[in-house]
């Protein structure tokens, strides 16, 4: 009896321990980009902070005695950002992605919550087909397509709470050019909320 007991409680400590390294979710939230670079931007129009969002999965490999983990996702995300000319008039741009980030996680875990912070690689491809100013001097106006990919780099930091929920935030520069030649890269912030199962 004692052996058939001592064996059930190996069995759930390791299914616990299991649950606790490899899980799931899925996720959504809200993302702010912004557009830097160094040239001369529509004859001194400014580029304001635009608004997306993005939704998709993710999984979860976590190590509890050292505390890290790595969390990979796929989303979809869609931001734009805005355009205010010298004269007042605005112009709005928009790409839809597929966002491939990779969250490298340090954290504490209290069993009730775990904080954690994070280094997060990431890629995207573009499902959109647009055109963005790129300079505009008198006669030498020029439009040009946006790159199809992106890649980047994003810090944060984040909490999971009860194992279930999981609040993140996220500030990401943009490492790849926004079009072919000109020196337009893109920095977001983002806010997401997520549920593991």
């Amino acid at each position: 009896m004692k052996k058939i007991l001592l064996i059930a409680a190996l069995v759930g400590t390791c299914t616990a321990t299991q649950a606790k390294i490899l899980a799931f979710g899925i996720k959504a939230g809200v993302n702010a980009p912004s557009l830097k670079t160094n040239l001369n931007l529509l004859d001194e129009a400014k580029a304001e902070r635009g608004l997306g969002f993005h939704a998709g999965v993710f999984g979860q490999v976590n190590i509890p005695i050292i505390g890290l983990g790595v969390q990979p996702e796929l989303l979809y995300l869609n931001q734009s950002i805005s355009y205010v000319d010298k004269d007042g008039k605005t112009d709005s741009k928009g790409a839809s992605y597929l966002d491939i980030p990779i969250n490298i996680t340090w954290g504490i875990d209290f069993k009730v919550v775990r904080p954690f912070i994070a280094l997060t690689p990431y890629m995207r491809y573009s499902f959109s087909d647009i055109k963005t100013w790129v300079n505009s001097t008198g006669a030498s106006s020029l439009e040009q397509k946006l790159n199809k990919f992106d890649y980047g780099l994003g810090v944060g930091a984040g909490i999971d709470l009860f194992s279930k929920f999981q609040l993140m935030g996220r500030y990401s520069w943009g490492l790849s050019d926004l079009v072919k030649d000109y020196n337009y890269k893109v920095r977001s912030f983002t806010v997401s909320l997520g549920y593991i199962f």
